[in-house]
This record gives structure tokens, sequence and C-alpha cells, in this order.
């Protein structure tokens, strides 16, 4: 009984260590669409993406995201873009760092990324504590 309670304690500790997924943004005939998933339920439920707008910059994708700390305490976590070309293939991943924010309670901060090359089609943010 020991070891089952140990086990499903480690689930618990990796879960909430793990990467989120928090915002996807697909298109289908012609329509725009957000996607919200998480692995990470603890930080999903305080982190929501409010908005989001696409704009060209040249010939590359650019994406503004507004995040919103939904918690009454401060949010300290990181996020990372990651940019799809048509055929769900992940560009320059390498190029995509994480970056730190800490967000104070129920605030909102906006955040930004530009595509790697002019083959991102779509993009997905990350999210982990």
């Amino acid at each position: 009984m020991k070891q089952i309670w140990a086990v499903l304690l480690a689930l618990v500790l990796l879960a909430g260590c793990s990467a989120s997924n928090m915002a996807r943004l697909e298109s289908q005939n012609g329509e725009i669409k957000t996607v919200v998933h998480s692995n990470n339920l603890l930080l999903s439920s305080r982190l929501a993406i409010k908005n989001i707008i696409i704009s060209q910059v040249g010939d590359l994708m650019k994406a503004q995201a507004t995040l919103e700390n939904r918690w009454k305490f401060r949010l300290d976590f990181q996020y990372q873009f990651k940019w799809f070309d048509k055929n769900g293939f992940e560009i320059a991943p390498e190029r995509s760092p994480w970056q730190q924010l800490v967000m104070p309670g129920r605030t909102q901060a906006n955040v930004q990324a530009l595509a790697p090359n002019s083959s991102a089609m779509r993009f997905e943010i990350w999210a982990q504590e």
C-alpha cells in the first residue's frame, strides 16, 4: 500500500513540473480559433490566454498573446513559443528559449514572438513552472 502512495505522489510531483501547452491557434476553412490545452492542471487553472493577435513583419509571422494571472498571488513561470510549418513540423526549436515571467496576482501581461522563418504557419505557447 505504501508503494502505491509513493508512486501516486511521484506522479503528482512530476505532473506539477511538466510543461503545459497553453494555447494553440488553428485554422480550419479560413476560420482561426484558439485551442487551449494543458497537462499541468495547477498552472492552467491559474493562467489564462485572454487574446491572441497575429501580424506580418515582412514575410515573418508575429504573434502576441495576453496572459492573465487568475490567481490572487504572484505567479512565477516560464513560457515558450513553438512554431510549426504547414506540415506540422516544429521549426528551429533551438531558437525558442524558455522566457521567465513573474506576474503579480490578478494581472495581465503581453508576450510576443517572431517566427524564425517564413515557413511558419502556426504556433503554440507552452508554459512551465
